[in-house]
């Protein structure tokens, strides 16, 4: 990314990706920003954005005013994205990889305009830029911290990049494999426990020339954020509905994998 692309606007990446909300207001898809700044895996950029909400709130501020976490409907699944302001975005590069040029890049480009904005005629309050300066100092200080916490977070990162597919969801067996079950096993655990249901309806098999059971399992609307279906409409309709596959979120993983332990436990008091 050369300068020139960074701050002509003509040439920007990051000024192509500007949106404006009905009120005026700028702000940036998360979404967008993520392949700007040289992530693959949202679980890794959104832990950036993470880090950064932290900074606005232990410095005072009220995260809302320039980060607000949405739902997205894409393509009938739903998915999490982020609406950011363009200091939100300078925060976001300043907890990012520090190893990636693209985010040394997104933090001089964001750190420039918004301090273009800060001196704009009665563009923002002294104590807005008391404010600015409060969170930049936040912003390095838990950047410094981040960088101690390297080793600690290397096997989490590490799951990431093996298991999450592109679609953010993880499949049973591969959940399963990570703790030492069989997909059938798990399946049976969680269906125990309450967090997820079967159904089961018949299906002709032309190969076999008989009725085959054929089950479809479904979420508890408890453990909904655990879990997103998959929808089939190539497959055979389930009892007059689409066929759906049941996938795990990467919470759903973290969530269940904790709560095995815990159930292994348990049943060996």
């Amino acid at each position: 990314m050369s300068d020139l692309n960074l701050f002509n606007p003509d040439e920007s990446p990051f000024d192509s990706i500007r949106q404006v909300h009905p009120d005026g207001s700028e702000f940036w898809s998360a979404r967008d920003l993520m392949p700007l700044l040289g992530y693959e895996k949202w679980e890794r950029f959104e832990d950036a954005i993470d880090r950064a909400v932290d900074s606005m709130r232990n410095s005072g501020q009220d995260p809302m005013r320039n980060a607000s976490r949405r739902r997205e409907a894409i393509a009938k699944t739903a998915r999490t994205n982020w609406h950011l302001s363009r200091f939100a975005c300078y925060l976001v590069a300043m907890n990012g990889d520090p190893r990636k040029s693209e985010v040394a890049a997104a933090q001089a480009y964001f750190a420039i305009r918004t301090r273009e904005a800060e001196t704009a005629p009665a563009a923002v309050t002294e104590l807005s830029r008391l404010d600015i300066l409060k969170l930049a100092i936040a912003a390095e200080e838990e950047k410094a911290a981040l960088q101690s916490q390297v080793a600690v977070m290397a096997p989490k990162a590490d799951y990431v990049d093996r298991y999450v597919t592109d679609e953010d969801v993880l499949s049973f067996s591969t959940v399963a494999s990570t703790l030492g079950l069989t997909e059938s096993r798990l399946r049976e655990i969680l269906i125990e426990h309450d967090w997820i249901y079967t159904e089961t309806a018949t299906r002709w098999s032309h190969k076999e020339q008989r009725k085959k059971p054929v089950n479809r399992y479904t979420e508890k609307a408890h453990k909904k954020s655990y879990f997103q279906r998959v929808e089939s409409h190539e497959a055979p309709r389930f009892r007059g509905e689409v066929m759906h596959t049941l996938k795990i979120t990467t919470e759903g993983a973290q969530a269940i994998a904790r709560a095995v332990e815990r159930w292994t436990k348990e049943a060996a008091a």
